[in-house]
């Protein structure tokens, strides 16, 4: 079933874009097509060893039916076959699956053990028709079916390999001395097993595929925040975490911003909530883009408050992003009559600053921002205020003196 996305800001995500547009070529755009590759892997682990496993049995259950159906002449060929090439072969397959596990060359690996597999069994229906026997149940078109739908390959891959050994059987025993009556009901018997299969390779990757990129825009919407598109609380607990901890390793500083629109209240009172989300909306967008580096990050903390987290950032990039963030949103030029400090929308930034230690509470180093944002409303709003925790090293000392100096000029 179609995955139909309602308007919101994921209709701007690759994934979004991708399943708008379908992909009937089997192909995504990069960087998906290579994500979508690594999460295929994973995935086709399971069917990749119950594939072996199925191999192998069936390497079982021809040896016993070639006691009925080949010639006498050729059951010794039936166990070397059987027993010492192709049972091996599966079993190989089978380990390999444990041995390599995730690692992007199993499916190459296991390919070619597939392939291995596959040419026994054409080896034997070259031996049987160059004797001019009948017709037998060597296992090649089952081995195609298998190898379609559950060697980890995707469409295209399945195609080129499943279709190139139908040919090279039909080709074998062609050349090997069967006539039409036997060559021809032989190779439609591998083209139609081949053709079934990879219909069945195609359906299966397209669902796989749609699947993707359907939980990417599902995961995307969840860490998003609904109004205004940044991220959402939990992925800010959850990136400050991550950045903490490993302050803490590297003894590095991180800078913790809470921007928070002045006087907003009022502009609710006067211009509606419709109006008033509106605001929030170019608000957030302009604070994500004074986030520039590729690990600032940006988020919507609670309310009107946004938060920007920078993790080891250069001390002279730390000092300017206050500034430009209130100067982004004095740059929007949003009316508000009511306004302390003109007649535009301004805001106030709270920066707090530390260098962790494992004794250090990162709920602290939160509200040491809060509480740089509440003076910095309390000093009249359209400011920035910044504190240091003490446990901060002696350069971010330094630091702090810097960011003070730039904020007094900045006035």
């Amino acid at each position: 079933m179609r995955f139909t996305l309602v308007p919101s800001d994921a209709q701007d995500t690759a994934a979004a874009r991708q399943l708008d547009t379908g992909f009937p070529k089997l192909e995504f755009g990069e960087p998906l097509e290579g994500e979508f590759r690594r999460t295929h892997r994973q995935k086709v682990l399971p069917w990749m060893k119950a594939g072996f496993a199925a191999l192998g049995l069936m390497s079982l259950a021809l040896w016993i039916l070639d006691h009925w159906q080949l010639p006498e002449a050729f059951v010794p060929l039936s166990h070397v076959t059987r027993l010492v090439v192709m049972l091996p072969l599966a079993a190989l397959g089978f380990g390999m699956t444990y041995v390599l596990g995730r690692h992007e060359a199993l499916v190459r690996v296991n390919t070619l053990v597939f392939a291995g597999f596959t040419l026994a069994a054409i080896v034997l229906d070259g031996f049987l028709a160059r004797a001019a026997a009948p017709l037998a149940f060597s296992g090649v078109s089952a081995a195609l079916l298998i190898g379609c739908t559950t060697m980890g390959l995707r469409f295209w891959p399945a195609l080129d390999v499943c279709g190139a050994l139908a040919l090279l059987a039909i080709g074998t025993v062609m050349f090997a001395g069967w006539g039409a009556a036997q060559v021809i009901p032989y190779a439609l018997t591998q083209i139609t097993v081949v053709g079934i299969g990879c219909a069945a390779a195609y359906a299966l990757e397209h669902a796989v595929r749609a699947a993707y990129l359907e939980a990417v825009v599902i995961a995307h919407l969840g860490e998003r925040d609904g109004l205004t598109g940044v991220f959402n609380r939990r992925v800010f607990d959850r990136y400050l975490e991550r950045v903490w901890q490993q302050a803490i390793v590297d003894k590095s500083l991180v800078v913790l911003m809470l921007v928070d629109a002045d006087n907003f209240r009022s502009y609710n009172d006067r211009f509606g909530l419709k109006a008033g989300d509106d605001c929030i909306r170019q608000i957030a967008a302009a604070i994500s883009g004074c986030a520039r580096r590729p690990l600032d990050f940006c988020a919507r903390y609670s309310g009107i408050q946004f938060a920007i987290v920078l993790a080891n950032p250069d001390r002279l990039y730390a000092e300017d992003i206050p500034q430009h963030v209130r100067a982004a949103i004095a740059a929007l030029g949003i009316p508000h009559p009511d306004s302390p400090n003109g007649r535009h929308v301004t805001v106030s930034v709270g920066v707090a600053l530390t260098v962790p230690r494992v004794s250090d509470s990162r709920d602290a180093f939160i509200e040491l921002a809060q509480a740089a944002l509440r003076e910095a409303h309390e000093k009249g709003g359209d400011r920035a205020e910044a504190r240091e925790s003490e446990s901060s090293l002696v350069q971010t000392g330094m630091f702090r003196a810097e960011v003070a100096l730039a904020i007094a000029r900045a006035r």
